[in-house]
């Protein structure tokens, strides 16, 4: 059976209304986190200075101020501004399961790893922007590998999360431990010419 000219125009107009429906619903869940008046990196300067490894309270039940926390999880963060330099962040492996995410400042991952790449038992990342990587590779000594791995960050400013496991409440202190001994801070650039 055939549709009529006019039974054709409305099923044209009403999926052509249902695609730039779909089209706006997407391009506003998209924008809606940069018209956000508290990005994460906002809400963690509640417990947190730049340039510091930070525990964060523990997970609770009810309302909390940082939710969909893992009970099992120690937590801490550092949030950074690479205007300071480029952030050198470390972290020792111990006997704990232990990641390290990269966010940008409004709260999307760029980079993640785990114990499981540590070289020597160090986890040795150095954020950067491009220019600054430029001039860190300008430096580089040529018979020499790099130790350390070097992420360029999409944002100027943004932070670091650091997720040791404790699914028992006697490796907590452990856990708790390993995360206060992890470093995140500014470096200077070496001077040009070196």
């Amino acid at each position: 059976m055939l549709m009529s000219p006019r039974l054709r125009r409305y099923a044209y107009f009403g999926l052509l209304g249902l695609v730039l429906a779909v089209m706006v619903h997407l391009a506003s869940m998209l924008a809606l986190p940069s018209f956000a008046s508290q990005n994460a990196d906002a809400r963690l300067a509640a417990f947190a200075d730049r340039h510091v490894v930070t525990l964060l309270p523990a997970a609770v039940p009810g309302p909390s101020p940082l939710p969909f926390r893992d009970p099992a999880t120690v937590m801490a963060v550092c949030r950074y501004d690479l205007a300071a330099g480029p952030i050198r962040v470390q972290a020792t492996a111990g006997e704990v399961f232990l990641s390290m995410a990269f966010h940008r400042s409004m709260g999307g991952v760029f980079y993640a790893l785990t114990d499981r790449s540590a070289v020597r038992g160090l986890m040795d990342v150095v954020i950067v922007t491009q220019p600054q990587l430029e001039a860190l590779q300008a430096n580089d000594p040529e018979d020499e590998p790099v130790r350390e791995l070097r992420l360029v960050s999409p944002d100027r400013t943004g932070f670091v999360t650091f997720r040791a496991l404790a699914p028992e409440p006697g490796v907590a202190a452990d856990a708790e431990a390993l995360l206060k001994a992890a470093v995140c801070r500014p470096e200077p650039l070496p001077a040009k010419g070196k």
